[in-house]
Order: C-alpha cells, then structure tokens, then sequence
C-alpha cells in the first residue's frame, strides 16, 4: 500500500518526527518539513545540512553529534543518539536521531537515512518520575533521621528541666548562663528537626490553611547554611492572609528560590551583600512574598527560559535544571503566580502571590489544662510508660514520680499488652507511638478490642509520625497526643487529668 505525500506530511507533524536522507555519492542532503521545524526553521528558511544542524545544537552535544553521524557513516550500522538545541524561540529540546546507512551489492554505502524524534516531553516526564522517587526517598530518610534525634533530644530536654528544679531558679553565674545556653541549643535542635520533619511529608494533595509567615522561617532555617556565607538575612514582614496549600510543597517552592538566590551570591563576601525576605497582602487580599537578593542578576538573554524544565546556567553535573521550574509549577497548582524582574549585576527579585484561603469560622483555641493534684485521701494513681528509649523512659519516670504516681516502665508494647491481659490495671498510660515489636498504634488496637477502658487512658508521645498510617492514627485520636520533645509541664498536667479521671463501671 502507497500513501500519499501529504498523509506521510500528516504523520510526521503528529509523531513529531523528521526524516533527513543523506546522498553518499553525491553529498546532497534533503530534509522533510518537520525536520525544519523540529530545529526551530520554517521549510525550506536553511541549506539543510550537517554544519547547519550543529548551529542549533546545545554547545556541550555539537561533538557528541559530529562523531554520531560520523560513526555510522563509517560503520554501516544503524545507530541512535540524543541531542539538545536551543531553538530560535529560546525553547531547549531533547531530539533522538535514528540513522541507517543502505549499501549496494558491492557493500558500498550509498545512502544514508535519519529520523529525528522529539522527546522532549518524554524526558521531562521520566525526569519528574526520577524527581519524585528521590525525593520520597530523600523525606523518608530525613524523617526517619528526625525520629532518631527527637528521641535522645526529648530525654536531654527532660533531664534539664529536672536538674533546673533540683537546683532551683535563677542559678548562679557561669552555672546559670551554661544552663540557658543548653536550652537555647536544645531548642535550636529542636526546631531544625521540625523543619526535616515538615519538609519530609509527602502527602503532597493534603491542602490545609497555612500561616504562611510560618513555612517561610521553616524554608529559611533549611537553607541558613547556603546563606550566612553569602549574604545577611533581612526580614520585612507585614500580615498575610492563610493560604491554601501542602506546607511541603510550599516550603519546597520558597526553599527553592532562597537557594537560588543564595546562589547568584559569591562566597565570602557576607558584609557587601544581602538576601531580603518581605510580605504583604495586595489590595486584592492576596499574600505576596518577595524574596530580594544583591547577586549577579539574570543576563537578559536567558530570562526567557529561566522557569523551563532542564534549564540550568551550571556546569555539567552540578544541577538539574528543575528548582525553578518545580518552584513554577507548585505555586501555580495552587493558583498563585510567580515572577522576577533583574538586570545584570543589579541582583534580582523573585515575587510569589498566592490567593487567600476561603474564610472559615475561626474554633476557640483549648486554654492550657489547669494544674491538678489528688484529692486528700485517694489512693496513689498508677501510670505505664512504654518507650523502647530507656533514658528517656527513666527520666520520664523522675518527672512523673514527683507527681506521686506509682510508676510502671515497659520497653515494648507486647510486654505491656501481658500486664494488661493478666489483669493489671493502669490510671494513665504514656506510650511511645513508633518501636520496634509492637508499636503504640498495635497496642492501642490491641486494647480496644480487649479493654477499651484501658485505650481510653492511653497518651501518645512521638519522635516523628512519618508514615501514612502513623499520621492518619494520630488525625483520628480522640486522646492526647506530644511530639518529642515536649512540655513536660503540659505532659504532667494531661497525665494527671487522665490519671483522676473516674473510672467507667
């Protein structure tokens, strides 16, 4: 079957393809229109050839090419390569050229034939499914990273408040300034490792309201060490409204941006430049964020493509091209708008606006449980502290003891399960969410199906709920719940609630 030229036109316009023939004998070289066009030429606008292609070919592929169409020139097989151009437009594109040599009876080569395929989105596609799997990985690794440090943190947090009230407040001299440089440490650890942990969630469609002042010091703290060896932090903010959007996600857009800031920075020269950081609300009440930095500016040539995919001014190796148009591209899923305005030399400006969230009904903020202690003449309340940690577990115990509870420790949810079914019975339990065995949530399940009184009275600690169904468990918990490390003032005082609370008949 023949088909006509212009159906064969047809079908390399929808495929995307160009059909070069190359004249051995002669050197003539034909090009099919889309072949024109795939390279940025309307048909017919070139001399087709070989000198010419290479014009458009990114720098970095020309040689890669060159020896390409030389090797199956030489060889007589057929053979395939990828390439990328830069079009006229400014567009990068990823082409795969087919070629096959035909010989005659004698061997000799003749003819050489090259199909030329666009598979630009095909590569976008398999880079962002690349993207997204590291990137989970990298999350379920900083999340499990920031369990381990919640763990040791949170019984470093509690010996202090326990050595503080052993020696009584305020302390004196050099003692008194250590311990307050301890806490502030601990607290400095503490909110990093809330920073792994928001930026490790990957339940990326979970829009919330979000304070967006918030994830913005969240992005910040994540890229501080880019930062202070370029520029100072200058912060400038005024009210924003709460914005719709997944606090991952979101903190990966301004990450992103403060990153490339940073970067458009050189080293070593902190006191001549700085990083500006400003928000505020449009009169359309929409939250604009500004992120202003004093670097090189963006050469006017390359503004154009700035947001593509693949498109990085960075040498070979050291980037992929993707956190600006990965910034783009989540800003924009949620409605909002980003863009920049720069001029060589003179740094740059990058200005996200993000719409309000819809107005709900504000719910009354919980006042702090008031404080409070046994009646006269009750007997002592008995309280189970599971947690696989055993310092953390002891010095839960000192804290707790002091309350006048008969403590119990276990370091696995199977060992207190045991307890529970020969009959024991506890006024508060205090368990660990995630160990080894059997977890807080098996336990939890365990009793519920047993002896419900007994889950009723249960509260959770957590160095890091990082699994879906961690995280659901905890969204569904009608008891309390504290992420490592906690207040333990407010851990004493909901113990102590659940502990006097009557039991059911």
């Amino acid at each position: 079957m023949s088909y006509p030229g212009d159906l064969i036109r047809d079908i390399q316009e929808l495929a995307r393809f160009g059909i070069t023939q190359w004249d051995l004998t002669t050197g003539e070289v034909a090009w099919s229109d889309e072949q024109f066009r795939i390279h940025g030429w309307e048909p017919g606008a070139v001399t087709p050839g070989l000198e010419v292609l290479l014009q458009r070919v990114e720098p970095a592929d020309v040689g890669r090419v060159r020896q390409g169409f030389e090797r199956a020139r030489r060889g007589h097989t057929a053979s395939a390569i990828e390439y990328r151009i830069v079009r006229s437009d400014g567009a990068l594109c990823t082409l795969q050229a087919r070629t096959r040599v035909l010989v005659d009876e004698r061997g000799a080569p003749y003819h050489m034939l090259t199909t030329t395929t666009d598979i630009t989105e095909h590569e976008e596609t398999a880079a962002r499914i690349v993207l997204t799997d590291r990137m989970a990985s990298v999350g379920t690794l900083a999340a499990g990273v920031a369990h381990e440090i919640n763990n040791p943190l949170a019984f470093i947090s509690a010996h202090l408040e326990l050595i503080t009230e052993e020696l009584g407040e305020p302390l004196p001299g050099e003692l008194g300034l250590m311990l307050g440089e301890t806490r502030h440490g601990v607290e400095r650890i503490r909110n990093i490792v809330r920073g792994l942990m928001a930026f490790a969630r990957t339940d990326d469609d979970q829009h919330t309201p979000l304070d967006v002042e918030r994830v913005l010091e969240l992005a910040i703290l994540m890229a501080s060490n880019e930062i202070r060896h370029r520029a100072r932090l200058v912060r400038s903010y005024n009210p924003l409204p709460t914005v719709m959007a997944n606090q991952a996600t979101l903190g990966q857009a301004f990450l992103n941006l403060l990153v490339n800031a940073a970067e458009a920075i050189p080293e070593g020269q902190t006191e001549h430049h700085q990083i500006e950081i400003s928000t505020r609300a449009d009169d359309a009440g929409w939250a604009i964020i500004e992120i202003r930095d004093t670097g090189r500016g963006i050469a006017r040539e390359i503004q154009g493509r700035l947001f593509d995919p693949f498109f990085t001014t960075k040498p070979v190796g050291q980037g992929t091209g993707l956190g600006l148009s990965i910034c783009h591209g989540i800003v924009r899923s949620i409605g909002g708008e980003v863009g920049f305005t720069s001029a060589p030399g003179q740094g740059a400006v990058f200005r996200v606006a993000l719409p309000p969230a819809v107005a709900a009904p504000r719910a009354a903020q919980p006042s702090a449980p008031a404080a409070l202690t046994p009646l006269p003449g009750r007997a002592r309340t008995k309280v189970l502290i599971v947690d696989d940690e055993v310092v953390f577990a002891t010095a839960l115990r000192r804290m707790l003891s002091r309350d006048n509870h008969l403590i119990t420790i276990v370091h696995d949810g199977k060992d207190a399960l045991t307890r529970i079914a020969a009959g024991e019975r506890f006024d508060a339990i205090v368990c660990d969410l995630m160990m080894p065995g059997m977890s807080g949530m098996e336990l939890h399940a365990q009793l519920l199906a047993q002896v419900p009184e007994q889950a009723a009275r249960m509260i959770f600690l957590t160095g890091g709920a990082f699994s879906a169904s961690a995280k659901q468990f905890l969204a569904d918990l009608p008891t309390p719940w504290f992420d490592k490390p906690c207040d333990l003032e407010t851990l004493r005082t909901v113990t102590m609630r659940i502990a006097l609370t009557p039991k059911i008949p």
